[in-house]
């Protein structure tokens, strides 16, 4: 993340170098700085939403020599996740997060071991609460000139996703379904973000949060022509918007943030809420086209920059389909010029499914977090490491 020099930060890249300003916003579909000069995210994905509730990888690596990595690899933000369990007991301490893991994942002596192990990588660990773990993060990766948006994963600290998770739909919605939403309960999901966008006051390199990932209804849920998405979405804008007017705030849409069609015919009243220069589309995957493409259309009530916040492959002998998929992507992602977030940095887990130390075949760290799992990933990606358009 950035230094905190006021008001401005310089941050350099092998492609691309200029001044940003601590607060960004929108400008029809393009994030701008405070001159009105286009900021361009180019993120990784940083999981930190799991059952140990701090983000991976400190088992592997000195916290500096991961965000070090991100920077020299011209990554210039990091899409940083976290749960509302987390949140909502900010105070917790690392050791009890593992201990409780250990329990909940059926991981025991194995998983408490690995704590053993963070530690020693990390000293500060023995005396850090979950939520000042992130600030630890946060801070390096300021000091290597990084962006950060945080997004709220789940609620329960888990695996995502899954419609069978608890996670995902709000909980207060039309069409309850426990197995799909009792842990997604709106008052502590709200007091979440709050507290959330609160915390990032204190670090200039926080540019944004986002309200949910992987939005997904089942059963009957979302039956309505969308109108719990938009009235618990506009709930969740306030809330953040209120603790924090400097945030950009990140919304994607539903079936795992692969559908914003609806947009088209009943925009999100953005003026009205107040943040008609903050919003920020997201979508997943391969949905590309006419379910979010069309948001990049200039002068258009729902008009915005659209992020790629996840997408990914195996990077280890990537199979033809997934070559036929990143071609496609890539190709349609150089065209629009819009901003990205890969899945994953990660190498490893702490624990997933039970299983310590769970190699991540999307990360593009290895095992251990030492380096490239793949170099060709760079090249893979083409021009979308630069800015090609401008306002």
């Amino acid at each position: 993340m950035w230094s905190p020099l006021f008001p401005f930060i310089v941050c350099a890249s092998f492609y691309v170098s200029f001044c940003y300003s601590q607060v960004l916003s929108t400008s029809g579909r393009w994030i701008v700085n405070s001159s009105g000069s286009r900021v361009k995210l180019r993120c990784v994905n940083w999981a930190g939403a799991a059952e140990t509730r701090i983000p991976e990888g400190l088992q592997m690596q000195p916290v500096d020599t991961i965000t070090a990595w991100i920077a020299a690899n011209n990554f210039n933000c990091v899409r940083l996740t976290y749960s509302i369990d987390m949140a909502i007991n900010p105070t917790e301490s690392v050791s009890a997060a593992f201990t409780s893991a250990a329990s909940s994942t059926g991981a025991g002596s194995s998983l408490t071991a690995v704590y053993t192990t963070a530690v020693g990588k990390n000293p500060w660990l023995s005396s850090a609460t979950t939520l000042s773990t992130f600030g630890e993060i946060i801070s390096s990766l300021e000091s290597h000139g990084i962006m950060v948006i945080l997004d709220n994963h789940d609620s329960h600290a888990s695996w995502c996703c899954s419609t069978t998770d608890g996670n995902g739909w709000w909980a207060s919605a039309s069409g309850y379904t426990a197995a799909n939403s009792q842990y997604f309960i709106v008052a502590d999901w709200l007091a979440g973000l709050k507290a959330m966008a609160t915390f990032a006051k204190s670090y200039s390199n926080v540019i944004g949060l986002s309200l949910r990932n992987e939005l997904r209804a089942v059963g009957s849920q979302d039956g309505n022509s969308h109108a719990d998405w938009y009235t618990y979405v506009e709930q969740g804008i306030s809330a953040i918007h209120t603790a924090n007017p400097s945030l950009l705030i990140i919304v994607g849409g539903v079936n795992y943030a692969t559908d914003l069609s609806y947009l088209y015919s009943k925009p999100l009243p953005a003026s009205s809420l107040g943040v008609s220069t903050k919003i920020v589309w997201e979508f997943h995957n391969t949905t590309i086209g006419n379910a979010v493409g069309y948001l990049l259309t200039q002068n258009k009530a729902y008009s915005g920059p659209l992020w790629l916040s996840e997408f990914g492959w195996t990077q280890t002998g990537p199979s033809t389909a997934e070559v036929e998929y990143y071609n496609c992507l890539v190709s349609y992602m150089e065209s629009n010029d819009a901003d990205w977030s890969v899945w994953a940095l990660q190498g490893s887990y702490y624990v997933r499914n039970g299983e310590v130390n769970y190699d991540e075949t999307f990360g593009v760290l290895v095992h251990d977090w030492s380096g490239w799992r793949n170099e060709s990933f760079v090249k893979v990606l083409g021009t979308m490491w630069s800015i090609n358009q401008t306002p």
